[in-house]
Formats: structure tokens, C-alpha cells, sequence
């Protein structure tokens, strides 16, 4: 009896360990993803900002006038989905925007109203796991009529860190 098991188990055992090759990579590359980085802030916000200028890239806005009446007929276009919370604001419709969004969006008002160009912005909310990255809208690649906005999740940023 005691013959008959040490035989199945090393049968077992046998055909356990076959010369079978594992592709190990994958799970390299989960244990990379989940290894502890140590970052710096300026590194988050550098990161922050190429990853908004890369998914803002595919933001387009274009206007024509309207036949019945003297506004414009706005096209909106954000490109392909993403995980990012992605948004308009014109200037004559903040809607729900508060806090330093809001703040940002008067900026740039201001700069609008006063002939001052605007740059892209990123700011940290209030709180502190998410960037906003914004960028001033130009309808029809020249006039600033309001400004798009990208929530980035830093946990996104941090994880896009190769260091």
C-alpha cells in the first residue's frame, strides 16, 4: 500500500514538473506595477502635463455662423474615450465650475477680456488625489472662447512614472 502511493506521487510529481517554458513577463510586469516609486512632485506635475497635452490633443472645436441668427453654431469634439473626466466651459456659461477650477476659469476670462494669451494650467484640487489640467478653448484655431478641462487621477500619473 505504502509502495503503490509513493509511486502514484512520484508519478504525480513527475509529470508535474514537465519541460514546459512560463512566460513570466506578465507577472514581472504586475510586481513592476506595484512596486513602492518613490517620486517627486515636480516629476507628478511634469508627467501630469504630457499626459494632459496628449489627451487634449484630440479636443477640436469649430464654429460657423448661424443662418438665423448673428451667434455661432459650435462643434465640440473630445477624440477617442478615456478614463479622464473631460469638460467645456465658455465663457458666457461657467455652469458648475467652484473652487480653484473656477479660479482658473476666471483667469482665463481675464486674459481674454484684457487681450492677454492664456497657457495651459495644472493645478492640484482641493482634494490632493487629483490634478486639473486646463487649457484655453480656441474656436476656430484663433479666438480663446472659453477653456477645456481634464481631471487626472495622480495614482494615473504616478503609475505612468518609469523610472
Amino acid at each position: 500500500m505504502k509502495n503503490s502511493l509513493f509511486i502514484i506521487c512520484a508519478a504525480l510529481f513527475v509529470f508535474a514538473c514537465g519541460d514546459q517554458k512560463i512566460d513570466t513577463s506578465k507577472a514581472k510586469a504586475e510586481m513592476e506595477a506595484r512596486e513602492i516609486k518613490k517620486v517627486s512632485e515636480a516629476q507628478i506635475l511634469e508627467e501630469a502635463m504630457k499626459l494632459g497635452r496628449k489627451i487634449s490633443a484630440d479636443f477640436h472645436l469649430s464654429a460657423r455662423p448661424d443662418a438665423k441668427s448673428e451667434t455661432y453654431i459650435f462643434n465640440i469634439s473630445y477624440g477617442p474615450d478615456s478614463l479622464f473626466e473631460k469638460d467645456h466651459y465658455f465663457f458666457d456659461d461657467p455652469r458648475d465650475l467652484e473652487g480653484k477650477a473656477l479660479q482658473v476659469f476666471e483667469a482665463y476670462l481675464y486674459n481674454s477680456n484684457h487681450g492677454i494669451r492664456s497657457e495651459e494650467n495644472l493645478q492640484s484640487l482641493e482634494s490632493d488625489r487629483t490634478l486639473l489640467y486646463t487649457k484655453p478653448m480656441l474656436a476656430n484655431d484663433t479666438t480663446e472662447v472659453g477653456m477645456w478641462a481634464i481631471k487626472i487621477p495622480k495614482k494615473t500619473v504616478v503609475l505612468n512614472i518609469k523610472n
